[in-house]
């Protein structure tokens, strides 16, 4: 007996994530709350979905056993018409050549609709590239003949043809001819930049008659499986043949993002809308913990993520995106301006109890006789040994006698703060995760208002950015003085693993900047250093084809007696001499992942794996998901081995797959914690993970991240006495080519900080 169709309540009134498993329960993801729903469809039991079509309200099915294809149209409003499921030809080409599908022609339904499907063929060396297309009805695929075009696997449906978009900006449109499928090259695009940190991902998506390209860029060594670091977005203009740059898609719309499918949605908290929150990018994503569902606000260029499935996907299995169709969708009704509905006299009441209000806060302000620069230097000096850093920075700005309480920000109770820029007007903001409170700083660094800045590392207040993604630059700047360092322009884009300095002073001409990467397979690494003085970068390229393999973890080198030392993802460590320029991997310690193979698609390979040095001690650090604690080793330098430890001292690590680094706890009960570049939606509470209770607060998914941030500490260190400033001074007097500084700040405590009076609450 078959088994009856039963769909989950509500699924054709919203967006759901539909994912096929070959098994007899398919998985449906309500996206408004994240539930899961095993349910039984009978035509989709032991079958593959190989894409959605139709503004993915039809899958393309197979059975790989018998060949059988067909189309499938997933409702609950007759379960026996004939018309939800629509047979297609048999379709033996391989699943994992099988990249993507398009539907040619206004509905599924209609005869003369033709189903286009692009093929990947590898074998070998070799790769081959072409499209097959059938109608409904047709006893065979047709492999479409073009032998001038080399069709890529991008394509969607627009204005009743197929857009594809092929190698070097190359623009396709597949139409019917009198009954004929063809193809014809309509032109060349521009305008396009390239996301390049290390794994690019596009998607094309049709919003109001417009083409809209998403670039994702990722951290991690396989495409479809990395961490989210970075979003751009390109609008298709036809006339020009040129794609734009965006920074919006509209309030009113959404994008829904799986595989190579995308999709535009209304948005709207009623019936009329399919998502909650406009301008957002919301995209499906395998990382080595689970299968995550990120929503990329573009608004503040922030992400946060959630796990639909509790385990990575392969892309035979991914779930797709099913849009019911909009006319279906009852439309919302527009709330009225309520300000207009307020009464007269109630208005009138407000008013009066607005002047009542002031008239006791005149009176209060009477009542204090004592002027408050008045007060004792013992009392302010207990007041100030209270206050937050930033309030200490304004603390002697306020009168003559509060400038004299001495060294006001020396004792300050300071964290690293999460540092990022939401937009290209140099306002940069920072999240303390100490007080929960988010400030504002003016940072004047480039006149060119379309260059982006990119948080590259940060050490003992210098951080290093870069202006785009696709230039060969780098530089360093202070954000509380402006200062710059300018180094040479890379060899290629900036594709490091990880990045460092060797001094507490940049400026210093014994400063050696150091880069490091590697294969994914780690069978070849390279290792870049520059100083001042010199007009490019050293590579030192080694190759380990015949040893053991090295392949690099995403967190910065530590320097540590001397050296650089380096993570690798197999819990490994290798060290750079600056005073040799010897690269070693050593043989000690053993790596944690022994079994690693790092040439497969080794999930445990993607761990987040982090190395700091605490209390002079290094400690690596491997985080995976919210069902595994973090797991945290100390290197017993005596015998070369890696210990699992369960505390840290009581100190507080603040991880990254850009920087990472400890602090000692500067209050009470904060020791012994994880911290994430992350926080609570309301933004009143950092992301950690307590070594003592064993729990991550105040969760570990659902959390907003800014989009290419880092951490930052915004207290360096004092110079020692009798340091020599000169060289410095003029090494720090060359770098500031770049960018003269835009204002002066006056220094406190001998250059250890500078107040900031630009410093802003939100």
């Amino acid at each position: 007996m078959a088994a009856e169709s039963s769909l989950p309540s509500g699924f054709g009134t919203r967006p759901w994530l539909v994912q096929v498993t070959r098994g007899e329960r398919q998985m449906f993801v309500d996206s408004s709350d994240g539930s899961s729903h095993a349910t039984v469809v009978p035509e989709m039991q032991g079958k593959t979905c190989l894409g959605c079509i139709h503004n993915g309200d039809w899958l393309l099915m197979l059975d790989e056993s018998t060949f059988e294809c067909f189309l499938l149209h997933l409702s609950d409003d007759d379960e026996d018409d004939p018309s939800k499921k629509i047979p297609l030809p048999p379709l033996q080409e391989p699943v994992e050549f099988i990249q993507t599908c398009a539907l040619l022609g206004a509905s599924p339904a209609d005869p003369d609709c033709a189903v286009v499907v692009a093929i990947v063929r590898v074998e070998e060396y070799t790769v081959e590239r072409f499209l097959i297309h059938c109608r409904p009805g047709d006893e065979h695929w047709a492999k479409l003949e073009s032998p001038k075009l080399c069709f890529p696997s991008l394509m969607i449906r627009h204005r009743g043809q197929i857009y594809c978009f092929g190698a070097s900006d190359t623009l396709f449109v597949i139409g019917d001819d009198n009954g004929t499928v063809q193809a014809r090259q309509i032109g060349t695009l521009g305008g396009t930049k390239e996301v390049h940190d290390r794994s690019a991902m596009y998607y094309v998506v049709e919003s109001c008659g417009d083409l809209f390209l998403v670039v994702t860029e990722q951290f991690g060594d396989f495409s479809e499986e990395g961490v989210l670091t970075g979003i751009m977005l390109y609008r298709l203009d036809l006339k020009s043949m040129m794609w734009r740059r965006v920074h919006s898609i509209g309030s009113d719309h959404a994008f829904l993002v799986s595989g190579h499918y995308g999709y535009s949605v209304p948005v709207g908290q009623g019936a009329g809308g399919l998502v909650p929150q406009g301008n957002c990018v919301y995209l499906v994503l395998s990382s080595c913990d689970c299968e995550r569902l990120y929503s990329v606000c573009l608004d503040d260029m922030t992400i946060s993520f959630c796990q639909i499935l509790p385990h990575p996907t392969e892309p035979w299995c991914r779930a797709f995106w099913a849009v019911p169709p909009l006319a279906t969708v009852v439309k919302e009704i527009e709330l009225l301006n309520t300000d207009s509905l307020i009464p007269e006299e109630v208005c009138e009441s407000i008013s009066i109890l607005k002047l009542e209000e002031e008239e006791q806060q005149q009176q209060a302000t009477s009542w204090n006789t004592r002027p408050w620069q008045d007060l004792p230097l013992e009392l302010l000096e207990l007041v100030v040994s209270e206050l937050s850093l930033v309030d200490r920075l304004r603390f002697p700005a306020v009168c003559k006698s509060w400038s004299m309480v001495s060294n006001p920000v020396e004792q300050a109770k300071v964290w690293p703060w999460l540092m990022h820029w939401s937009g290209r007007d140099g306002v940069c903001k920072l999240f303390d995760p100490l007080r929960c409170q988010e400030y504002t700083i003016g940072v004047g660094m480039s006149e060119d208002e379309d260059n982006e800045h990119i948080f590259r590392f940060s050490k003992d207040g210098w951080v290093a950015v870069s202006t785009n993604p696709d230039i060969d630059d780098i530089y360093l700047i202070n954000p509380f003085t402006e200062d710059t360092v300018e180094v040479a322009m890379l060899e290629g884009k900036y594709n490091y693993m990880g990045f460092s300095w060797s001094s507490v002073d940049p400026t210093s001409i014994d400063c050696v900047f150091f880069g490091v990467n590697s294969r994914h397979d780690g069978k070849a690494v390279g290792v870049h250093t520059w100083r001042h003085g010199h007009n490019r970068w050293v590579e030192h390229h080694l190759e380990y084809y015949e040893g053991a393999p090295f392949p690099v973890a995403y967190t910065n080198p530590v320097l540590f007696h001397g050296k650089f030392y380096c993570l690798g993802r197999m819990g490994n460590l290798a060290t750079f001499d600056m005073a040799s320029d010897t690269w070693t991997i050593l043989e000690k310690p053993n790596p944690i992942h022994v079994e690693l193979d790092v040439e497969d698609k080794d999930r445990i390979g993607r761990e987040f794996c982090n190395l700091v040095e605490v209390g002079g001690e290094l400690v690596s650090v491997f985080v995976r998901n919210a069902n595994e604690p973090p797991r945290v080793f100390k290197l017993n330098e005596e015998e070369m081995v890696w210990t699992e430890v369960q505390d840290i001292g009581g100190a507080a690590l603040f991880l990254d797959i850009r920087v990472s680094f400890y602090v000692v706890s500067p209050e009470t009960g904060h020791g012994n914690r994880i911290y994430f570049p992350r926080y609570s939606n309301d933004g009143k509470q950092a992301a950690f993970y307590d070594m003592e209770t064993k729990v991550y607060h105040p969760s570990f998914y659902g959390l907003r991240q800014p989009l290419r941030c880092g951490t930052l500490r915004p207290i360096a260190p004092l110079p020692s006495d009798g340091e020599d400033s000169g060289a410095a001074g003029d090494a720090a007097s060359s770098g500031r080519s770049r960018n003269q500084k835009k204002r002066e700040a006056s220094r406190v405590c001998s250059g250890a900080l500078i107040s900031v009076p630009w410093l802003s609450l939100p």
